[in-house]
Parts: C-alpha cells; structure tokens; sequence
C-alpha cells in the first residue's frame, strides 16, 4: 500500500517560505502506539481501515513550511527538498509537542519527541524517489542530538507567525 499522498504540492512566497496548495499525508506504523497522544495533542491522525497497525498522519493545504530546516551550506550534501515530505511531517509532530510543552512530564516530552524523529526516519526510508541511506541515517542522527534545543524555542514556521 501507498504510504504517502503523492508529490508535494506547494506554492513558493519566497526565502524558506511554502504553502501547502493540497494535503499531505503518511501512513505508518511508527506513530500507531502513540495514536491517542499524537490526537489530545490536536495532531491530524486516524487509524486506517483494515490495518490495525498503521495511522495516517495529515497535514492540511494551506500549511506554511520552510520545508526542512537544513542550512544552506549543507545543501550540496543534503538538499531540503530530498526530505521534505517527512520533514513537515516531523514538523507538525514537534510543533503539537511544543503547544502543550508546560503539561507533559520529562517522559512524555521524551518518549513523544523520539517518536516524532521515528516517524521522520520512517517517512525518509519510505519516500518516493528514494533517499539514500546515509542521508536518512545523517538526518535522524542530528535531529536526534538536537531536537531537544527545537522543542525550547519557536520554529521558524511559529516565529513568522505562519
């Protein structure tokens, strides 16, 4: 079964800044055990019908995206566009994660926050065309050593008010 919508769609209104122009979403396994979490904390998740261990996570057209936040000098190695279905993806998890940050427990932020940086792992591996394991491999990697510092401050969708 297919486990994105398809290609994203988006319209350009400059520097780091795309809109969604139809619906993105991603089915997967990785974020099932966390369904009822993901959904209090508004994440657009449902189960899908006749797989009991997969949910499809939906972001709605007009969400503003700067895509994957990777900095220009790494573009050469690892351009945003490669990983940028399961980078907005990863985007919406984290942001649900920030909008109630004050009323999770130290284990909550953990447990939800490795699960968001699963899902990315997971929406890369299963991306069409595919990403090549070394840049899933280095993008998990540093999302992993430095999520945390995301989860403090605003993302860059959140401070231009987007």
């Amino acid at each position: 079964k297919k486990a994105w919508s398809g290609k994203l769609t988006c319209l350009f209104h400059g520097v780091r800044h795309w809109e969604l122009t139809s619906d993105l979403w991603f089915a997967t396994e990785s974020s099932t055990a966390y369904f009822e979490q993901w959904k209090k904390l508004g994440v657009n998740i449902a189960h899908i019908k006749n797989s009991p261990n997969k949910s499809r996570i939906t972001v709605s057209k007009g969400y503003h995206t700067d895509l994957a936040s990777i900095h220009r000098a790494a573009w050469s190695f690892i351009a945003p566009w490669d990983i940028a279905r399961a980078s907005i993806i990863h985007d919406v998890l984290m942001e649900a994660i920030r909008s109630d940050i004050d009323n999770l427990s130290k284990k909550q932020l953990y447990e939800l926050r490795k699960n968001a940086d699963k899902v990315l792992r997971d929406g890369m591996t299963k991306a069409e065309p595919k990403v090549p394991k070394w840049k899933v491999r280095a993008c998990y990697r540093v999302v992993r050593m430095l999520g945390g510092i995301a989860l403090r401050h605003s993302s860059y969708r959140e401070r231009h008010n987007w």
